[in-house]
């Protein structure tokens, strides 16, 4: 089987960058062909270090779509942008793989089969015409994915795609030996310093554990938009020795096996790699009550759901559970089982082969 994957972006970390590396790795371990088609503007380092660990064919391209460009636009560019790597390079099949909902959406034309892979469910409510251009296009022998129960509800109603035509594939996270010994009094948090990660409801929440807990530090591991504008807040309260925001750190696990608590405050979460991997570490989990966050956490049993407007939660439960060691281990135990049950790579990978073999066997190919 021969297989394209279109990405629309390159970051070096965060949701859609980890999922496109575990993609490549279960296309090496099945043998699959593969080629990557980027942005050439985002052809970097991170690309370029994929290659030799996936053996990868990498096609660069020009992309014209900016903030800018009319969505009327979008479909021309990124067709432009496409179509002469799938016309030169025949793939079985082409994989899109995008956090950006609509982008790339031209290939459901294409006379070869997609799966077409949102990480994330819009903000708006797509128009009519935009509406009816993707229903045309799943007409076709196509299917939408994404990473929860939340975000597929959230993509068939904003985006007007029909709920039977979205599979839904749940993220996963290396397997890791738990650590127990030598935990401190820290409130972790991982991800993009971005607005709708909240973190001013973070900083808000933090403040009120602190001022009953002056031995507890927050720590929220990642860079993004709001990184310096929130030391500027923290240096402000003079709390900097309290509340730390280290930038981004390539593998944070020696923070998932330092913390107690693990906390994420998200106005908006497809469903979040990083609460899976610190279930997976063994922490109690105190998450907002948005997108798929809830399908990981389970309320009262591997850590607690609060608004996401309530900063009074959050900073009731992380008290709670700072002060209950026993509590702590009951609830990060019950979330490790949860992970190793129920979020494992191996269902991960058991879930895309099956969507590939269902779409590719239609055209009599394997």
């Amino acid at each position: 089987m021969r297989v394209l994957v279109i990405v629309t972006d390159t970051y070096s970390y965060g949701g859609t960058c980890r999922f496109l590396e575990r993609l490549l790795e279960m296309h090496s371990q099945q043998r699959i062909e593969t080629a990557l088609l980027v942005p050439e503007c985002d052809y970097g380092e991170y690309v370029a270090l994929l290659v030799p660990r996936f053996s990868v064919e990498v096609f660069a391209a020009r992309n014209r779509v900016g903030p800018d460009t009319s969505p009327f636009l979008t479909p021309l560019f990124d067709g432009l942008f496409s179509w002469r790597t799938v016309r030169s390079w025949l793939p079985d099949l082409i994989v899109v793989s995008t956090g950006d909902p609509g982008r790339m959406s031209v290939v459901l034309y294409y006379p070869v089969p997609v799966l077409y892979i949102l990480h994330s469910a819009p903000e708006y409510r797509f128009r009519f015409l935009p509406r009816c251009y993707l229903q045309l296009g799943l007409l076709f022998n196509n299917v939408v994915m994404t990473v929860s129960k939340a975000a597929a509800d959230s993509i068939s109603h904003l985006m007007g795609i029909p709920r039977e035509k979205i599979a839904v594939v749940h993220n996963s996270c290396k397997f890791v030996e738990q650590s127990v010994d030598g935990r401190l009094a820290v409130v972790l948090t991982v991800g993009h310093v971005v607005s709708y990660k909240n973190p001013l409801g973070w900083l808000a929440a933090a403040q009120m554990v602190i001022q009953d807990r002056p031995d507890v530090s927050f720590v929220w591991v990642g860079d993004g938009e709001m990184l310096d504008s929130m030391r500027v807040k923290i240096n402000a309260l003079g709390l900097e020795d309290r509340i730390r925001l280290p930038g981004f750190i390539a593998e944070p696990s020696t923070w998932y096996e330092t913390a107690q608590v693990y906390f994420q405050p998200s106005l908006r979460e497809s469903h979040g790699i990083a609460v899976l991997e610190a279930m997976l570490h063994g922490l109690p989990c105190v998450v907002a009550d948005t997108g798929g966050m809830p399908e990981s956490v389970v309320n009262g049993e591997t850590g607690y759901v609060c608004p996401p407007a309530d900063s009074a939660c959050f900073a009731g439960r992380i008290t709670e559970l700072l002060g209950d060691f026993a509590l702590r281990e009951r609830m990060g135990n019950a979330g490790r089982q949860r992970v190793e049950r129920s979020f494992t790579e191996e269902i991960q990978e058991l879930k895309i082969m099956a969507l590939y073999e269902r779409l590719v066997i239609k055209l009599g190919k394997r």
